[in-house]
């Protein structure tokens, strides 16, 4: 609307024509702001009621309005004293400004307003006004209005994200209004659409009551903006100046294609601002909003999975690259970038000989950069060399479509070469190699101290010389005898390391419920195979460091035990290493049970040896 300016004229204008009021007269006079205004513009309606008395005032009955519909009504009181032939004379202005929007094109007429007042009735004149289509209002050619104010340095006149602030609302609902916007009507499957939800306002807003968001059947949603207060915005639209309040904002992922409706949104208001002005609840609702869902393109190469949609990246690293059998190694899988990162599916490594692989784990990390969903997916899995010499994990691939490329892309990760060297000698697997053996033993290295030795007598002369001459043979004779003896007497020491095979299992059976009671996962874990692979070294001349889990078996069928107790065995083993090296590392109940079914395999192992 055009500005109009308030005050000097209208003082003016009831100054002069206040004198001439008598005792007990009302004058009662209406204009608008605009003599032609759009049909989805509005219009101002002052109604001016001035008393010569103190009594009390007439009661104003608006007009009708046959053409016009209410979006707003304030009224004001003016007390003042005028001089007439120097003498003076009160005199009461009550104003009421009513804010209308037409209803139809074309010539229409403002009805009188009227009031009764000590027996008589005052009117008003009607008022003509022309109305021309939605956006062919006349710049300028309007009265002034008083509350407009100026429009330098407004923004632009369009809404918040282009959206059309009038597009299906009804007209008496214009100083407040709920829209929402999408960026992209026509999206691919899988593509961010960002979906906005504005308030526009003309009126004081204190405070939301209710935000009602729509089902977003059909979606894969994520929040990009939640404000918890309302930051106003002004917005010019269609000339209109108004107050914007973004609601919320979320990224839309479609499912599927086809046609989809994001429903209304529905907002509850509080309206006006305490003792001073008069405070009012709303209910709006936001317009539906219609996508036109995009399937992906033909031509989708084989291994293409629907939901690897948006601007990815990948890479694969493997830690460490120089290992040694039975010793683990992490394969790290990462996808980065802008996309539904929940719906991302990440190549999986197939079998690699000499490689024993376990589940791997995922985690996801989303973030949102200038108001775009990015995210990273991270794949880690454990891999056991199981043979010496180069392993190769190949180079994984993975198809996407980039949607602002409108095309699809293939991704590739580098081969990565591991060198695996064999186990230390009688070494547990993933147990480290002592760093001082010298230490590891409880041994101190030998230290030389050197001191001054003086010259005594020929040694030959002392008295225990020749007893001391004569001491070697006669200590290797009994050397020999004593060690004849030994052998005689001697258990062979390789049946001695069978017998005690079991005992020392034992032996470290009880060290593993001690770390149990510590609450050390890993290290118990690792003491139960430790028991495991030292019986089978001890009594069934077996290391399995060094062999895959089939020639264990093999080793094991070969020495007379049931296929019962070696699916056991390495069901066992198995365990002990993904408890290890998986997250979690069991609960208490699982690792008091791992204690027996280790207590019952040796129990079978020596049972069959027997």
């Amino acid at each position: 609307m055009t500005p109009r300016r308030t005050g000097s004229a209208l003082l003016l204008s009831l100054s002069l024509a206040l004198p001439a009021l008598a005792a007990g007269e009302l004058t009662l006079s209406a204009s608008a702001d605009a003599d032609e205004v759009a049909l989805d513009g509005t219009l101002r309606l002052q109604i001016s009621a001035t008393y010569a008395d103190r009594g009390e005032p007439g009661q104003l009955e608006l007009p009708p309005f046959a053409d016009f519909d209410v979006v707003g009504k304030s009224q004001s009181d003016q007390m003042s004293f005028v001089f007439s032939n120097g003498a003076p004379s009160f005199r009461h202005t009550i104003l009421t400004n009513v804010t209308l929007t037409p209803r139809r094109v074309g010539d229409l007429t403002i009805e009188p307003a009227r009031v009764e007042y000590q027996g008589k009735t005052y009117r008003t004149q009607p008022i003509r006004i022309h109305v021309v289509p939605a956006g062919q209002a006349r710049r300028g050619g309007g009265r002034p209005d008083p509350s407009a104010g100026t429009d330098d340095g407004a923004p632009e006149d369009r809404a918040p994200d282009g959206l059309d602030p009038f597009a299906d609302v009804h007209p008496g609902q214009r100083d407040l209004l709920v829209r929402a916007s999408v960026d992209n009507d026509r999206p691919f499957v899988g593509q961010q659409v960002t979906w906005s939800l504005y308030l526009l306002s003309r009126v004081n807003v204190s405070s939301l009551d209710k935000l009602l968001l729509p089902r977003l059947d059909g979606f894969w949603t994520e929040d990009i903006e939640s404000p918890q207060q309302l930051v106003a915005e002004p917005r010019t639209i269609d000339g209109v100046q108004y107050s914007a309040y973004l609601l919320r904002r979320r990224a839309l992922f479609p499912l599927r294609a086809g046609k989809a409706t994001i429903e209304p949104a529905e907002v509850g208001l509080v309206t006006g601002f305490g003792m001073l002005f008069s405070r009012g609840s709303s209910r709006r609702s936001s317009q539906p909003v219609q996508l036109d869902v995009q399937p992906l393109p033909p031509g989708r190469p084989p291994g293409f999975d629907p939901g690897n949609v948006g601007d990815w990246t990948l890479t694969a690293t493997v830690e460490p690259v120089n290992v040694a059998v039975g010793q683990p190694v992490t394969l790290r899988l990462v996808a980065s970038g802008r996309g539904n990162v929940r719906d991302l599916q990440l190549p999986k490594l197939g079998n690699i000989a000499g490689l024993r692989a376990y589940d791997p784990t995922t985690s996801d990390h989303e973030t949102v950069d200038k108001g775009q969903v990015t995210g990273t997916r991270t794949v880690e899995q454990l891999l056991v060399p199981e043979r010496t010499g180069p392993v190769e994990i190949p180079a994984l691939s993975m198809e996407i479509f980039d949607p602002a490329q409108k095309a699809y892309r293939t991704l590739r990760t580098a081969p990565v070469g591991l060198s695996v060297v064999a186990a230390p000698q009688g070494q547990a697997p993933a147990e480290p190699v002592a760093q001082n053996l010298l230490a590891a033993g409880g041994m101190r290295p030998i230290r030389l101290r050197l001191a001054t030795a003086s010259a005594g007598a020929a040694p030959w002369s002392e008295p225990w010389f020749w007893p001391a001459l004569g001491a070697p043979p006669f200590g290797l004779a009994l050397l020999l005898g004593v060690s004849r003896l030994r052998r005689m007497m001697m258990i062979d020491p390789e049946r001695q390391r069978v017998k005690l095979a079991r005992t020392a299992a034992a032996r470290r059976l009880r060290g593993a419920q001690a770390l149990l009671a510590r609450g050390d996962a890993g290290a118990f874990y690792a003491e139960i195979a430790r028991a495991v692979t030292g019986y089978l070294a001890d009594k069934q001349g077996i290391l399995s460091a060094g062999l895959t889990r089939e020639e264990l078996a093999e080793a094991l069928a070969r020495r007379g035990h049931g296929e019962e107790t070696v699916r056991r065995l390495i069901r066992l083993l198995d365990d002990c290493d993904r408890m290890r090296f998986s997250p979690g590392s069991g609960d208490a109940p699982a690792r008091e049970a791992m204690l027996g079914r280790a207590d019952q395999v040796l129990s079978e192992l020596d049972r069959g040896r027997a």
